[in-house]
């Protein structure tokens, strides 16, 4: 939905528009990337390889996705500036059932010639378990979006509000899928993890033919914090899942 209303729900507009949330969402580019830009998989900002995160057992994670923070807009949550890196389990489940990290550098380096500039984990049983066929670099627009239909919030805010045809248009017309951070996230099956006011959208990677995301079968991921614990810079209460049809 945009900012438009549809004819159908004007009497329910302040209701509607109380819900908005800005979003910045995500396009893709299949490009070489500086070592602090934002970017889906390719080489993290890194000082030295040995700094490089693995799993509980030593393997390395798999790196998802890099953010830098000031290529933002209207995202109050978040710090102004700053790195945000994503890792999950190297597994064939995309590291749903083991511990992530979400890792946070406030402070770094633009000088390339002191930086790691090439993966230093990478190679062909890496790259197959990645969710998607190429990295790239992140470009950002800032918009205003509903809530999505797809959570449970949704249907208690709405359902007593709306008649059964007011209902279902604005379900339809409330769709979050695309990547994005910020604004309100898009699930494929149910809403496991509870998605609630109290809560920000980090990350969400979705379906995209420029750098062939796909999470399982035309599935999509999450990555949900408390507002609390992102306020307090705590990003070991970062929520993971990802579903797929």
């Amino acid at each position: 939905m945009k900012s438009e209303i549809p004819k159908l729900l004007k009497e329910h507009e302040n209701l509607i528009k109380g819900t908005f949330r800005y979003s910045n969402e995500i396009n893709f580019k299949r490009e070489e990337t500086k070592p602090w830009d934002s970017k889906l998989g390719g080489c993290p900002y890194l000082e030295n390889s040995k700094d490089y995160p693995t799993d509980q057992v030593g393997k390395p994670m798999l790196f998802l996705a890099q953010i830098n923070l000031a290529d933002l807009e209207s995202i109050d949550e978040l710090p102004e500036k700053g790195l945000l890196q994503f890792f999950v389990a190297n597994d064939d489940m995309f590291g749903l059932e083991d511990p992530i990290l979400v890792k946070y550098i406030e402070g770094f380096e633009e000088d390339e010639e002191r930086l790691v500039k090439k993966h230093p984990y990478e190679n062909e049983e890496y790259n197959w378990n990645l969710p998607f066929s190429h990295s790239g670099k992140m470009y950002f627009k800032s918009r205003e979006m509903p809530m999505s239909s797809s959570l449970d919030l949704f249907r208690e805010t709405f359902v007593n509000k709306l008649s059964e045809v007011e209902y279902e248009k604005l379900s339809d017309e409330c769709c979050s899928s695309n990547s994005r951070i910020g604004g309100y996230p898009y699930f494929v099956q149910n809403d496991y993890i509870g998605f609630d006011d109290d809560d920000f959208l980090l990350l969400q990677l979705d379906i995209d033919e420029e750098c062939g995301i796909m999470f399982g079968d035309s599935g999509n991921c999450v990555f949900s914090i408390p507002k609390e614990a992102l306020k307090n810079r705590d990003f070991s209460k970062v929520v993971y899942d990802w579903q797929c049809c």
